[in-house]
């Protein structure tokens, strides 16, 4: 990385002015480069259904999405997919979406801070408080809304969706 320069967003960007625009130049270089970098997201979740639909959901978002159906098949496809932002279902088999958040916060890698939006259809206080306590990001309800989803989207990648 140049020296003064940042790490932001998977983008470099430079802290001086870029020219007569100043600093307002930069902003606008840099939200142009956010916009034409498709974000990506794993979607984990057993039901083929539901992955089906939540893929085409994120996709008319601007997303790049890869899907894996359960929890070590996720953890597996960490280092390939290098997703920006993880939705995990809770109620899976082998490995549960407790269990399988417990591991990805657990890495050394790059991913322990990555951002994991857990997806239910259980909405109970006990639920979501579990969730929180294992470090995910934030929660949604099964089925997926698309509101929602883009609260999201826009949340944890900083992308304005217009669907």
């Amino acid at each position: 990385m140049a020296p003064n320069t940042r790490k932001c967003s998977n983008t470099e960007t430079s802290r001086r002015p870029t020219g007569p625009t100043g600093l307002t130049g930069e902003i606008t270089t840099m939200s142009q480069e956010q916009n034409s970098q498709k974000r990506r997201v794993l979607l984990v979740d057993d039901d083929k259904i539901i992955r089906l639909k939540a893929t085409k959901m994120l996709e008319q978002c601007g997303c790049e999405v890869s899907t894996a159906e359960n929890g070590w098949d996720a953890v597996t496809q960490l280092d390939d997919c290098k997703p920006d932002l993880i939705l995990l279902d809770i109620t899976m088999e082998p490995l549960d979406g407790f269990k399988t958040l417990t591991l990805i916060r657990a890495s050394k890698g790059d991913f322990k801070d990555t951002p994991v939006v857990m997806l239910s259809s259980h909405d109970d206080v006990f639920t979501m408080g579990k969730s929180k306590d294992r470090g995910c990001s934030a929660y949604l309800e099964k089925p997926l809304d698309m509101e929602a989803l883009k609260a999201v989207l826009k949340e944890f990648l900083s992308i304005q969706v217009a669907v």
